[in-house]
């Protein structure tokens, strides 16, 4: 199984910032998005996960069913407590986890589940 993990509107507020200026702001900002996903890797890896992509505000990684439902849930407290918000995917395939990300992040749902259904990919929520 592979899961995604995606900032959400990371880049417009790290353009917000430099355009106005506010360059301490911006210091704590990055590097509350290294710590969070630095703390997300650290779970994949411990879980014995394959990460393929871990920068900026993305991880992309090969992990059990296991693993993906202990790091949304880990990401769901994250989002509860951070100013960043992340979404997340998981799926079957590295194109449907993909494709579920996207969903994600444009539906608002944060956390999906991509399900095949024959040659229908079902969106469904994991939290």
């Amino acid at each position: 199984m592979y899961i995604a993990i995606d900032g959400d509107s990371v880049g417009t507020k790290l353009q917000q910032l430099i355009l106005e200026g506010k360059l301490e702001e911006l210091k704590c900002f990055s590097n509350s998005i290294k710590e969070t996903l630095f703390r997300f890797a650290e779970i994949l890896e411990q879980q014995g996960s394959v990460i393929y992509m871990n920068g900026g505000d993305n991880i992309f990684a090969e992990c059990s069913q296991e693993c993906a439902q202990i790091i949304a849930n880990y990401v769901y407290r994250e989002n509860k407590k951070n100013s960043v918000c992340y979404s997340l995917a998981v799926g079957e395939t590295a194109q449907d986890t993909y494709m579920g990300l996207n969903y994600s992040k444009s539906s608002k749902m944060h956390f999906v589940e991509v399900i095949r259904d024959g040659t229908c990919a079902v969106f469904k929520q994991m939290i």
